[in-house]
């Protein structure tokens, strides 16, 4: 469709002056001439016609790709034109955007579809003995009394008390609040969290020193302080549990940065990471430790993430596991 704009100003134009001419000539009785002035009209007509049909048949196809969910399409009305460049341009992104909006939605369909499984499980395991035993105490009351009342009460509590273990971890997952960020010296944030940190240790029965912290000196973070507190917090707890059995305990946590980018690792020299959770280790709701709500690490990467940055976890040389966070530089004032 090359010069589209010209082409289709010529052809109008020719359509027009035509059978403008051809009327003239037929009310002067100029029969023969009039004749050929109509083909030419006609002629004319057509070709404006094909032109302006070709880029009907391209904009309907876009739509129907669209509608049919076809994202493989891709238009190109050649580079001689500048408007219809652009229009190809856009309907080309508009494809692109709709292929990104589409994985998207199915990416997300799957993972509420999940959690919402997880959550039936669950919700049915912990529902299905309060409701037996209500059943039998509807049945047999005589039943429960002494110890038989008792033990169907622990039950009902304990089964009671995995419910709400199980929305309180759902309720965090999915009410984090955006970050209020500030400006804070490293040093000063960390040492607070070094203080929770040994505390933790101690209360596990580890030695306070099983946590080392090194900060540089002079590195500003532009964090909020209570997120990103609980993030550590979390990966700190993970790292304590990961050398709770090993012969010389050791977690430690790095504070430095690059080109003005913080970095944050917090390393142990526990077992590592088992290959049969490594590509499940961030999905929520997933874990191995006994009464462990899973959404501990989904948190930290969510935390890290709304802060612009991001969380991995590698395996170390050593056998130990490393959980390393990247934060964009501070803005300057």
């Amino acid at each position: 469709m090359k010069h589209f704009r010209l082409n289709l100003l010529l052809r109008l134009t020719a359509t027009v002056a035509a059978t403008a001419a051809a009327t003239v000539m037929f009310m002067h009785g100029m029969w023969a001439p009039a004749c050929l002035a109509a083909i030419v009209a006609v002629v004319a007509a057509m070709m404006l016609m094909a032109l302006v049909g070709r880029l009907s048949r391209t904009l309907s196809l876009f739509a129907t790709s669209l509608e049919m969910n076809d994202v493989t399409v891709k238009f190109d009305f050649g580079k001689d034109d500048r408007t219809l460049r652009q229009m190809a341009e856009t309907m080309n992104r508009i494809v692109h955007l709709y292929r990104d909006n589409t994985r998207q939605y199915e990416t997300g369909k799957l993972y509420y579809d999940r959690i919402l499984r997880i959550m039936t499980h669950e919700m049915r395991n912990s529902i299905t003995p309060i409701a037996a035993i209500a059943a039998d105490m509807e049945k047999h009351p005589a039943k429960y009394q002494g110890d038989n009342l008792s033990e169907a009460i622990a039950v009902i509590k304990g089964q009671s008390e995995g419910i709400k273990h199980f929305l309180d971890a759902y309720y965090s997952m999915t009410h984090i609040p955006s970050p209020e960020k500030k400006t804070v010296d490293a040093i000063d944030f960390f040492g607070t969290v070094m203080t929770k940190a040994k505390l933790e240790a101690t209360n596990r029965g580890l030695s306070a020193d099983v946590c080392t912290f090194t900060v540089a000196r002079g590195l500003i973070l532009d964090i909020d302080t209570a997120l990103m507190d609980q993030a550590l917090a979390n990966l700190i707890r993970n790292a304590l549990d990961a050398v709770a059995d090993v012969a010389d305990p050791a977690v430690k946590v790095t504070v430095t940065s690059s080109d003005g980018q913080p970095y944050i690792s917090v390393e142990d020299n526990g077992h590592g990471i088992a290959p049969s959770i490594a590509e499940n280790l961030f999905q929520p709701f997933h874990t191995t430790k006994p009464g462990g709500s899973g959404v501990g690490l989904y948190l930290s990467r969510q935390i890290v993430r709304q802060h612009g940055g991001d969380l991995s976890l590698s395996q170390l040389p050593s056998g130990g596991a490393a959980a390393r966070i990247h934060l964009p530089a501070p803005a300057k004032v």
